[in-house]
């Protein structure tokens, strides 16, 4: 005659039996490598764009960065490049309030913030050589260890590395950073690099 067990419940055995721990099948598979990639919005050329981009950049760095002055000065790196790329964009064209042609990202870690800035003008970087309150690009060289413009045939992103207080970045983050083209701020001993993003 054919019998069969009872069925076990979790927490429970049947009387003289003992329930065989619980296996899972997964837990013998390798943890995936993180994959760290950027956030981004897409922004119109609209003064509230800047304010737009200001609260995105502030939440995703919440959790990396936790000194407020720090975070004050990514914020505001992020009005200035994001101005510029408002600027651009209003000398290709008349923009609609729905058009979103700017894009704005950003990825975050414990000893780096790099913004990403595109917008559709691919003509060279020509900064206002006297903006209104007198800081323009030169804001955002003042905080950030590398600048640099990277183009296509119908747009540029201007991107810029922001390291942590304390944080000297090594030449081997600089370089893997800034491998687009470009130039940066010869901030840490970057023996691997010309001082044109390349080596």
């Amino acid at each position: 005659m054919m019998t069969f067990d009872e069925p076990q419940i979790a927490g429970h055995s049947s009387p003289g039996r003992h329930a065989a721990p619980a296996v899972d099948p997964l837990a013998a598979l390798p943890a995936a490598p993180a994959v760290s990639r950027p956030s981004w919005i897409a922004l119109s050329v609209s003064r509230t764009s800047v304010a737009k981009a200001r609260r995105f950049a502030a939440e995703v760095i919440r959790d990396h960065v936790s000194d407020p002055d720090h975070a004050d000065s990514i914020v505001l790196v992020v009005s200035e490049l994001v101005t510029n790329a408002r600027r651009a964009a209003a000398e290709v064209r008349r923009w609609e309030p729905h058009d979103l042609p700017l894009r704005f990202g950003l990825l975050a870690t414990d000893r780096w913030v790099h913004l990403y800035v595109t917008d559709p003008d691919p003509r060279p970087l020509q900064p206002n050589p006297a903006p209104a309150n007198g800081w323009g690009l030169g804001i955002v060289d003042t905080y950030a260890a590398a600048r640099w413009v990277g183009y296509t045939q119908v747009d540029k992103t201007v991107h810029a590395l922001v390291p942590a207080p304390g944080v000297t970045l090594t030449a081997a983050e600089l370089k893997e950073r800034t491998r687009d083209m470009g130039t940066h701020k010869q901030e840490a001993d970057c023996s691997a690099c010309n001082g044109k993003g390349g080596s």
